[in-house]
């Protein structure tokens, strides 16, 4: 995809883009309603459930779906909110993002939910954003993304850049090397993380010598994995998402690139996409995340057996699908918070310091004024069991969508910005 379409994307899709100095940088841009049947005082309480389960997407969203099923079925069997249990109504949006918008308006306007968990790329939350922006609506989404957002209607259970980024990438120019080659899907989040570590790598060192985009379900990298050898990189930084990754890194091997000749440092590669290859295609290469399988604490120690009790003792979990477990969580206590109520109006301001102390991360999480959660960050190695052991751990972050390594103080916005209309 040439700049010219991709910016013509991003200008569809409600991203925006704006001139940082640095020539190409893209910024996205970034009533009280009646709550539906879930409002009666003896009624359930609906929660829309909002993933791509079908689609190249679904390699990672069938999971994430579980993460919040799991989440909801635990509230419930707790007694739910109040005596009030939780009814899920889930929906897939096949990978499509016009389909994910047609859902969420059934989710809104048929089915009345309190609010919705969902979306994974961030070309399907900038997609749907509008939608529950003009019917006063909150939005939940569950993972990580590129920042240089904060919409009044949307909160955000995943990491921003200044979280792991700001980290992860001195660290790869300390311990990889200086020379990076970035490979990515084609949409907002790979193509605004590489234009931030463009940014921030030369204060280490660190240059950006190519990055190539390929569109979303793309299986085939002969051309791009030919033109890595040429150029010689110390490293190659992936933002492949989907079923783009598994392909990637079973070709890389193929073609006798190593972890040991030519390491991956990805954003997007969790235990979920590592499980749909062979461990011998990811050994060795890494990945940053705000939570890994293998972290030690009592948390997620519980967390991972109650999921593999419910979904089977092979099942993975990953950072998406702990942050829409994080989510539905936070819904929960901010309902606890408002006394049942669950009106946008009262949501929007219970949500702001609802607090969910048994997160997997290993710490509780707690819903800022910004809408976003802090975040510890660590740096994992693929072992050959397809688990990740952790080489790198960073003290816990609060977000910052706009941070100043990034985006001059004249331009940082509201956060979180009014809609307007």
């Amino acid at each position: 995809m040439t700049d010219t379409t991709r910016r013509d994307f991003l200008r569809r899709s409600g991203a925006g883009a704006a001139a940082l100095g640095l020539g190409g940088f893209l910024l996205a841009a970034c009533g009280d309603d009646e709550a539906g049947s879930g409002s009666a005082a003896d009624g359930p309480i609906k929660i829309g459930l909002l993933n791509a389960l079908s689609g190249p997407l679904s390699i990672t969203e069938k999971s994430m779906l579980q993460g919040s099923q799991l989440a909801v079925e635990q509230i419930n069997a707790a007694g739910g909110i109040g005596g009030r249990k939780l009814e899920a109504i889930v929906e897939d949006y096949a990978s499509d993002f016009t389909v994910a918008v047609q859902k969420a308006q059934k989710l809104l306007q048929r089915d009345k939910v309190a609010i919705v968990v969902g979306g994974y790329t961030s070309a399907s939350r900038v997609a749907l954003i509008p939608t529950f922006q003009k019917a006063g609506k909150l939005l939940f989404y569950g993972t990580y993304y590129e920042g240089l957002e904060c919409d009044t209607d949307t909160f955000y259970a995943g990491a921003v850049p200044n979280q792991f980024l700001l980290d992860y990438v001195p660290w790869i120019t300390k311990n990889l090397g200086t020379s990076i080659y970035v490979v990515g899907s084609d949409y907002v989040y790979p193509q605004t993380v590489s234009a931030i570590v463009k940014k921030i790598a030369p204060a280490t060192g660190g240059k950006v010598v190519a990055d190539r985009y390929f569109q979303l379900g793309t299986t085939e990298f002969g051309s791009v994995i030919s033109d890595i050898k040429a150029k010689k990189p110390d490293v190659v930084l992936s933002n492949l998402v989907g079923d783009s990754t598994p392909a990637f890194y079973k070709q890389y091997r193929a073609a006798g690139l190593t972890a040991k000749s030519l390491p991956i440092a990805a954003t997007v590669t969790t235990e979920v996409e590592v499980a749909a290859m062979s461990p011998a295609d990811a050994v060795g290469h890494y990945q940053t995340a705000t939570y890994f399988q293998s972290l030690d604490n009592p948390a997620n120690e519980a967390f991972v057996a109650a999921f593999r009790k419910r979904f089977g003792a092979k099942a993975v979990t990953h950072m998406p699908l702990v942050g829409n477990y994080n989510a539905v969580h936070l819904f929960a206590e901010a309902v606890r918070r408002s006394g049942g109520d669950t009106s946008t109006d009262a949501l929007r301001k219970a949500l702001v310091g609802a607090t969910f102390a048994e997160s997997p991360e290993g710490q509780p999480a707690t819903l800022a004024a910004n809408h976003h959660l802090s975040h510890p960050s660590y740096v994992g190695r693929t072992d050959a069991d397809g688990q990740f052991e952790i080489v790198a751990t960073f003290q816990p972050r609060d977000a910052d969508p706009y941070p100043a390594e990034v985006v001059p103080a004249s331009k940082r916005p509201q956060c979180p910005t009014p809609f307007k209309g």
